[in-house]
């Protein structure tokens, strides 16, 4: 049996409002949330072929997002 795990950054799913779009964004280096098709595609990847020798896996899909990251640095 294969378990992996993908773990998706913020993404920007209609939820957030401007004022945390403007909060958050400098958190990322792309200065850009992630579009719900970023994360999509590797969450497809795991069940493909090429995937077959990953396993226990926690892949970060954060397009860089820097969590701890000051705002601003």
């Amino acid at each position: 049996m294969r378990l992996n795990r993908v773990d998706p950054g913020p993404v920007d799913t209609g939820y957030p409002t401007e004022e945390t779009r403007a909060l958050v964004r400098p958190m990322f280096p792309f200065g850009r949330y992630g579009e719900p098709d970023d994360p999509a595609r590797l969450i497809a990847w795991p069940a493909t072929d090429e995937a077959r020798w990953i396993t226990g896996q926690v892949i970060d899909t954060e397009g860089g997002f820097g969590r701890y990251r000051p705002r601003g640095a």
